[in-house]
């Protein structure tokens, strides 16, 4: 598994630069300073401390986001698609895309429970396999991609299998998944018909976020503890990847300055980027004088 974090978040490198910080202007002095370093470090380590004791985004957003994070972002994505080669589609989450009509039908409220039921699913699903996983880790041993597939309880499967926009979400083949238990149960073979679809509609939306609920509530049911957080030999594996991205220079944190307004943000902003040891990228800048989060966004290559 550490060869696979290595080469996932080198990509994410590469990916953030493209999703997060278009038309940047690249000057010798848009290094981060000390201070913003400094920032940088604290505001990782506060943002997994807070994941860590109470697995819940929600909490984090109410003390370190910007107030109106989700405006900003509806606001960016609109102004994107003002452009004559943007997608109709809007890439949310790994596997997880909306059409870009919801932005203006969907309400804030919809895209806030979005995002967290489906941030809460991804965290708690890490923790998972960190915890089940962590001796392998620090021995050396690696996981292939089936192994890490196992991390999803048959019934989360069940579930995902019946939302056409889930189907495909963190990168897991659902149909696969569910034709392999419906094989095993000797009860059918997987739908002819796979992949995700993009949620259409504020309806769907919200059966997606409910979908999101009931699987995490089925995954933390599956762990037999409601409130699962890293263990001890988990935080250690954790560390131990950490060390070994920082020595790939794979853990800095970097300056982005937009030539536009961005997320709200005036042209010029210092926007800082910070990469965490669970890949959540943390982006950063100062709102109303106080250095505030106003993205943050898990990512994996689909590769």
């Amino acid at each position: 598994m550490t060869r696979r974090l290595l080469r996932i978040t080198t990509i994410l490198i590469f990916i953030h630069s493209l999703i997060f910080f278009p038309a940047m202007v690249s000057r010798a002095q848009d290094r981060p300073t000390q201070a913003e370093i400094l920032l940088a470090q604290a505001a990782s380590d506060l943002f997994l401390k807070r994941l860590d004791e109470t697995g819940d985004f929600s909490r984090i957003i109410d003390e370190m986001y910007a107030e109106d994070f989700i405006e900003r972002y509806i606001q960016q994505q609109m102004v994107e698609g003002e452009e004559s080669d943007a997608s109709s589609t809007i890439y949310f989450a790994a596997g997880l895309d909306c059409k870009r009509d919801l932005l203006k039908l969907a309400t804030e409220e919809d895209w806030k429970r979005l995002y967290v039921a489906t941030n809460n699913f991804i965290y708690h699903i890490i923790v998972a396999g960190l915890n089940k996983y962590a001796n392998d880790m620090l021995n050396g041993r690696e996981l292939d991609d089936e192994t890490i597939e196992k991390l999803v309880p048959p019934n989360v499967i069940a579930l995902f299998d019946k939302q056409p926009a889930l189907k495909s979400f963190l990168g897991f083949d659902i149909d696969k998944l569910a034709g392999a238990l419906a094989e095993q149960k000797q009860s059918g073979a997987a739908e002819e018909e796979s992949g995700s679809k993009p949620i259409e509609t504020p309806e769907e939306m919200r059966a997606v976020i409910g979908t999101l609920q009931d699987g995490l509530r089925l995954l933390l049911k599956d762990q037999g503890d409601h409130s699962p957080s890293l263990t001890e030999s988990a935080k250690s594996a954790l560390e131990m990847n950490r060390l070994k991205l920082k020595e790939e220079e794979l853990m800095e944190p970097t300056i982005g300055v937009s030539d536009k307004k961005y997320l709200g943000l005036p042209p010029g902003t210092r926007i800082l980027n910070v990469p965490t040891p669970f890949m959540f990228w943390l982006t950063i800048a100062e709102v109303n004088g106080k250095q505030k989060i106003v993205w943050a966004q898990f990512l994996v290559p689909t590769c």
